[in-house]
Parts: structure tokens; sequence; C-alpha cells
């Protein structure tokens, strides 16, 4: 049974009508406020249960929520009031009798209903359960619903409005036409068997006050996913603070993350709140936390143990409650092991450690992500690129060192720089040279030898020429458009040159 807000009947609608509308201001998925809303309301009028129902959601999407006691109940009862909703009904309350899970019994109990509507149309309707008076005036309640209902309505309308213009034909392709109408920003992009698995442990770990250790190559989105941790916890009405521990040189972090007092150094022109206190009641994340200093891992040490500090220059102690989000992409136990990270910190920090996989370790991830970049880079520079199946083969074929960070940029350089409509394997502008993809192992063709070198020079340029092509095949595995962009040749002329010296990539490669 939801928690009664008996002891705040004056202010408790409306600090709750605050935080509805700051879930709609804030959330970018319309069926998660949805879902927020309804557990807020059920609290504050301190009801048995409550439930929407969408009056004409698509098949394929949920078009029911509820929560409480007797759920299934309290669903058909909205299923029966949504078919008569009206985009112009008021919220209504009336007394009945609701049948119970078990035979014979029933809970007798006031049903408080309200239209969900936007600009001249009902898109649904929410039904509250209470078994007795609400703790704070009907007529209040009612006038909270009647607000309640026209908010979400609207924004929900506001929602499918967005969602079928960015579904429109002209998106570069039929699979990044569904990741632009689907992507959030607050979402992480992936459904490889690693991303859904990291998505389990950020939505198990979220609600937690744990520290949490982001572990992961460079660019492999530990920032978004820390963010991802805040706004799922209880925190995310709260703070978001972050600071690059790499960024900074000793003296400037330690008063960044504690400030410092006025007057304690040159240029303490005032007293400075640091990041610590920024972030009280909520997170602060710490990027690059295997680069900071020993003398600074003893003062963060600190903080974590005794959850206090002073300011620099200070010697008033500060409390704070702060959830902290570590990252880096430092091998720790290495760093451990050579004493150039503090082991007592380290277990400090390796609470619940999460480790993002690089993009090569997921690669069925990467069109997708090429999609939303091109979708993206595409309307800010106004421009309707598509991209070729064998750029794109080319383009989940590349290692990434750079991970997303590095696609994202490649993406961008490639809408940029293109002058065609559709992307060629010629036009991926792949950073080969830093980070060669693993030489598998080959069947060396023989050089010749230099008794049997041919002394005309077009018999010179063409032995030269196809140790350049074998070459090319062997450190590109094989992959024939990786071997043309190595080459500086399109893949249609490497085609070509493999049949005029009788050249065959499978029999190269072992």
């Amino acid at each position: 049974m939801a928690k009664s807000a008996g002891s705040e009947p004056l202010n408790g609608p409306m600090q709750r009508l605050e935080q509805i509308a700051h879930l709609v201001r804030s959330s970018r998925n319309a069926f998660t406020t949805l879902d927020r809303a309804l557990h807020t309301l059920t609290e504050v009028l301190g009801a048995r249960g409550g439930a929407i129902v969408l009056a004409d959601a698509s098949p394929k999407r949920q078009q029911e929520w509820a929560c409480g006691d007797d759920q299934r109940q309290i669903i058909q009862m909205g299923r029966e009031l949504v078919d008569g909703v009206e985009a112009h009904g008021e919220a209504t309350a009336r007394h009945t009798v609701l049948p119970g899970s078990r035979p014979g019994r029933t809970s007798e109990g006031m049903v408080l209903s309200t239209p969900l509507t936007g600009v001249q149309q009902a898109i649904g309707v929410m039904v509250i359960f209470c078994l007795k008076q609400p703790p704070v005036p009907l007529g209040t309640a009612l006038a909270c619903l009647n607000v309640v209902g026209t908010v979400l309505g609207c924004h929900l309308q506001t929602a499918s409005l967005q969602e079928r213009l960015k579904a429109q034909p002209d998106a570069t392709s039929d699979a990044a036409a569904g990741l632009a109408a689907s992507y959030n920003p607050d979402q992480i992009v992936g459904h490889s068997a690693r991303m859904k698995a990291i998505m389990h442990e950020i939505q198990q770990a979220a609600n937690s006050r744990s520290t949490i250790l982001l572990r992961g190559e460079s660019g492999t989105g530990k920032e978004l996913v820390a963010r991802a941790l805040h706004k799922l916890s209880a925190r995310r009405q709260q703070p978001f603070v972050k600071l690059n521990c790499a960024a900074l040189p000793e003296t400037l972090l330690e008063s960044e993350l504690f400030g410092h007092e006025k007057g304690a150094f040159t240029g303490a022109v005032k007293t400075r709140r640091g990041r610590f206190e920024l972030a009280d009641n909520g997170t602060l994340f710490l990027d690059e936390i295997g680069d900071m200093s020993l003398a600074m891992q003893v003062k963060l040490l600190r903080v974590l143990q005794e959850r206090n500090f002073e300011r620099v220059g200070g010697h008033r102690p500060i409390s704070v409650d702060v959830r902290i989000i570590a990252a880096t992409n430092v091998d720790l136990e290495e760093a451990v092991r050579h004493r150039h990270f503090r082991e007592d910190l380290y277990y400090r920090l390796h609470v619940v450690p999460i480790v993002l996989p690089s993009l090569r370790e997921r690669r069925e991830d990467i069109p997708s992500l090429v999609g939303y970049f091109l979708a993206r880079f595409n309307a800010e520079n106004r421009k309707h690129l598509k991209i070729s199946s064998a750029a794109m083969d080319l383009i989940v074929e590349y290692d990434w060192p750079g991970n997303v960070r590095e696609l994202e940029n490649c993406v961008e350089r490639m809408v940029v720089m293109t002058r065609r409509d559709i992307v060629a394997p010629e036009d991926v502008p792949l950073s080969m040279s830093l980070s060669p993809p693993p030489l598998a192992a080959v069947a060396e063709t023989p050089a010749p030898s230099p008794e049997t070198r041919s002394s005309t020079l077009p018999k010179a340029v063409a032995e030269i020429e196809r140790e350049r092509l074998v070459e090319a095949l062997q450190t590109s595995g094989g992959v024939q458009t990786r071997a043309a962009m190595l080459l500086g040749i399109t893949p249609r002329q490497l085609g070509y040159k493999l049949k005029k010296y009788r050249i065959a990539p499978k029999t190269l490669i072992g």
C-alpha cells in the first residue's frame, strides 16, 4: 500500500506537482514520465493503487501502467473509463466496491479519475483507488489531478509528434531512420549482449549508495554511464557534478575538490565551494581517477572514510552526503603493484566495478551508432548523406582504438568532406596508422630473388606493385576494402589489379 502523505496535507500536493513538472522537463522518455508520475500521485493521495490506460496506443508499445495493490482490477476499471474519455473532461470522484484478487473478497473505497488530455485530443485516463478519504481535501485532490492530466496529456502528444517528425523517409537508411526516431540522448546505444549486460548492471547499481568504479578504454562512454547511474538513482533531482582529475595540477585539483577560504593563497580573493560541496546530496563523477597524484589520493581517501573535509586554508570540518562514481582507463591493479596507486583507495573505489567493453568487442552495435551519428551530423550540416553497404562493412571491420569517440569524429569528418550523396569506402577517413589490425597467420608469397628479377623497368614496376598488393592484403586480414584504403585506391581498382596479377586473397590468409 502506498505511503500516506498525511503529514504534509497542505504543502504535499504542491511539492508533488513541482516534482512532476520537473519530470516532464527533464525526462526525454514520455512513458517513463507516466510511470513515475503515477507512483508520485498514489503516494501523495495515500492510495491503495493506481493505473494509467492510453486510449489509442500502438500495439507495439506499452499502453498500461499500474502500481500498488489490486493492479489487475484497477487496470480493468481504467479500460472501462478510457472508452468514453473526452478531451474536455474533468477529474471525478465516486465511491465503488472493487472486487478482490481472491473470490469473495472486496474492497470498498473511492475512485479518483482524470483524463489525460492534449490539445483537442483525449490521450488516456488515470485512475487512483483509495480505501479512505485522501489525506488532502477532495477538491484539492481533484484540482491536482486535473493539472497532472493536462500536463501529462500534452507531454505525450508532443512526444508523439516529435517521433513522427523524426521518422520521415529522408533518414539515411532504414536502420538509421529507426534509430533517429527512437534514440534518447539519456540512453546508451547498443543492443549487443555485452551492452544489455551493462544496462542491467546500471539498473541494479543505480539506487545503491555504494561507490561505483567505471573501467574501460578511452572513448567507451564512461561519462554517459555515470549520468545514467545518476538519473536512475534516488538522487536524480540533485546535482550531478563532474571533475577530470587529469586535467588539473595537484594544487588546483585540491582547491577544485574541497574549495578554499578567502586568502588561502595568492589569488583567493573570496571563499569558494569545491566540487564535494556542490555535489552535496547528489553525485560526484571523478574521471581519470587513475591519474591522481599519491598526495591527492590520501586526501580523497580521508573524505571517503570520514565523509567530511576542510576547505584549503580552512579549519572547519564540512560534512557532505555525496555518491562517488569514479572512472579510469588505467590498469589500477598494475598501478597498485608499482605503488603508483594506493591499495587502500583502490579497495574503497572498487566496490561496484562496471567494465565497459571496447567498440571492437561489440561490433554489432556499430551500425546503430553510425546511423545515429550520421543522422545527427546530416542535420547539423543540412545534408542527406546515406552510407553504402561496402563503406559500412569497412567501418564495422575497423578496430577503433578510440572507440565511440573516434567513431563519432570519423562520421563527422565523413559528412563534412564527402561531396557525393552516398558514402563510399574511399570516403571513410580511418586512421589506419594509429592502430593497424593484428596480422593474421599468412602463407607468405615468396619474393623474387635478385637473380630472377626482371631487368626491364615495366616488369620491375609490376613486381613491386604485386608485392604491395600482397602486403596490403596481409595487413588488412584479407578485407579488400581495407586493403584498398591502405593502398590509396578504390575497391574496384583493387579488384582489377588482383585479377591482373592473379592474386587470390583467400590463399594468403591461413
